[in-house]
């Protein structure tokens, strides 16, 4: 698939599709497979790459020389960024929500270790965040510096749009291994710009696989207003006619949150130790893990037996760690 736009390269190639045959065995299904998204090159990996390519390569493109985004201080997008700015000979500032940064460790420790600059901002939400970054980026003008503003999460069309060439990557890595299409696709929701990538390759190919999102931080109707919000911010940076049944072609679970976003749940925490001791694969107890056990809820309801499904993980391994007393470990 040819590059629409400035592309700043983090990726060497295509990530791993590989079959969880055990853990298919265990559910009784056909097949299981996943895309190891979470094994990128840089900083320990994850998804955010696919985003940040082309929003770096943007702001390359721009002449900028210092990154502006943020989130929480276990952010898995704010240390993707560092390290992906740092490849690209830029500076990063880090706007964090809340009044405090908490225990150095996980991603904030790699935050740190990569350099980058840390702020406490007393914000919260994506709007206050953004709010925030945009009176840094005043700052950095009076500075001399070139800023570029990355919102929460790098979802804004042009990042997004990594996600269209991620669903291409996985069609032809398909296809090269003769298999099928997937009857489902299983993925992380959080603020939604991955899922929304998605939905726009799938309708470009028509392969017939339905996607499935699970949030892990807000409920259906808010998490569905936001992935719609991003997949027409998508059509308009890529001059694409929205179908009329697009918004239609996905569906979306809010049950697998737990207690709250930011907190691991006995569900996901219980999907990890499954993967983990059935295909030897870590997901993370914020994201990946709880996705993992709405797939893992999903499919143990009758008349899945003939499904071909594939979880496509997004990353988040720092968050094993941070979390690790969740987990009561002996």
């Amino acid at each position: 698939m040819k590059d629409v736009f400035p592309r700043f390269p983090l990726l060497s190639g295509d990530t791993p599709l590989t079959p969880l045959a055990n853990l298919a065995a265990e559910l009784g299904i056909a097949s299981l497979w996943i895309k190891r998204d979470d094994v990128t090159e840089l900083a320990c990996g994850g998804n955010k790459l696919r985003k940040l390519e082309y929003l770096l390569g943007q702001a390359r493109s721009e002449g900028c020389d210092v990154v502006i985004t943020g989130g929480s201080p276990q952010s898995n997008h704010a240390r993707l960024t560092v390290a992906a700015a740092n490849k690209a000979g830029m500076e990063t500032w880090l706007c964090f929500a809340g009044d405090r940064l908490g225990k150095v460790q996980g991603n904030l420790l790699l935050d740190q270790l990569l350099g980058a600059q840390l702020f406490v901002t007393g914000a919260y939400g994506s709007d206050g965040l953004l709010e925030v970054m945009r009176k840094k980026a005043l700052e950095a003008k009076r500075q001399g510096k070139k800023p570029y503003i990355i919102p929460v999460g790098g979802s804004t069309g042009r990042g997004d749009y990594g996600y269209v060439v991620a669903w291409h990557e996985l069609e032809r890595q398909r296809q090269q291994l003769g298999l099928p299409p997937f009857d489902e696709i299983y993925v992380a929701v959080g603020t939604g710009g991955t899922l929304a990538g998605l939905v726009i390759g799938r309708g470009q190919t028509q392969t017939p696989t339905r996607l499935c999102g699970i949030s892990v931080w807000q409920g259906k109707e808010r998490a569905e207003r936001d992935v719609n919000r991003f997949i027409r911010h998508i059509c308009e940076e890529i001059n694409l006619t929205m179908d009329a049944d697009i918004e239609s072609s996905y569906v979306l679970f809010d049950q697998y949150i737990g207690r709250k976003y930011g907190t691991p749940s006995p569900a996901g925490n219980e999907a990890i130790r499954r993967l983990a001791r059935s295909e030897g694969i870590l997901a993370d107890p914020i994201y990946t893990g709880k996705a993992f056990a709405g797939m893992l809820d999903q499919l143990a309801k009758v008349g899945n037996k003939d499904k071909r499904v594939l979880f496509w993980h997004t990353g988040g391994t720092p968050a094993l760690f941070t979390h690790a007393a969740s987990f009561e470990l002996v």
